[in-house]
């Protein structure tokens, strides 16, 4: 991989991180729209797992007194098993099948936040957590991206800011995990991909530190809309560049 490409791969990862370390999640919904167009998406996936896997867990450590995993687990394990399973049933899918269907998830978050968010107030409880867990596995599984989903679950079963980051990253974390075991088997990294990977480490960190002083300055509901936006029009722009 060239210096410029590194150089590329690295301004994208240290946005993602600084997002998901800000908002408590979004890492791959940047890395995944911006690094399949330099490398393949199942290689871009893989990337995208190890960089947020430790972030997440950087996080999750730095905030462990405040992690709610009472309130977490009934949406966790219905998640980690339906992730696990898609994810490695998504590789004997194309990726021009797979990015297309990003870039439409990708438009469909950006609307739901923009117009639905304030609408829908979800319960957290057994029933609910299978629900949105089934459906944060599948967008995990298939888009390594299920921060959403986990959002709205979690949000409103935290008490504060800090108790929800530290719960999302805790969660985020096993489900990134599972990812990453699943990636490593399947081989979508190897020891070409060092060069690459350590760069984007550097990147990573230093995007998480500046999503941390972001998250404690700015309300994350300002913030969000820039991003929101941002990701709808990346939506938008995966689905026209696949049509025409």
């Amino acid at each position: 991989m060239s210096v410029l490409a590194i150089l590329y791969v690295m301004i994208v990862i240290l946005a993602g991180s600084c997002v998901q370390s800000a908002l408590g999640f979004g890492t791959t919904m940047i890395t995944m729209g911006f690094l399949p167009l330099i490398m393949e998406y199942s290689k871009a996936m893989g990337l995208s797992i190890v960089m947020v896997t430790i972030s997440t867990i950087y996080i999750s450590v730095k905030y462990r007194d405040s992690i709610r995993w009472a309130v977490m687990l009934p949406f966790l394990i219905p998640t980690a098993v339906i992730c696990g399973i898609v994810n490695l049933l998504s590789a004997k899918v194309s990726s021009d099948v797979m990015y297309l269907l990003l870039g439409i998830m990708f438009v469909a978050v950006s609307i739901f936040f923009f117009v639905f968010s304030d609408k829908i107030h979800i319960t957290p409880n057994p029933v609910s957590g299978t629900i949105l867990g089934v459906i944060c596995g599948i967008c995990y599984g298939l888009f390594a991206s299920g921060g959403p989903t986990a959002a709205l679950y979690l949000l409103p079963a935290t008490k504060s800011k800090k108790e929800y980051l530290a719960t999302i990253q805790a969660f985020l974390c096993v489900n990134n995990i599972v990812v990453l075991v699943i990636s490593l088997i399947l081989g979508r990294l190897d020891m070409a991909d060092l060069p690459m990977v350590g760069a984007g480490i550097v990147a990573m960190l230093a995007g998480t530190l500046l999503g941390l002083v972001i998250h404690n300055k700015i309300p994350a509901s300002v913030f969000g809309k820039v991003i929101y936006a941002f990701v709808g029009v990346g939506g938008v722009w995966i689905i026209v560049s696949h049509l025409l």
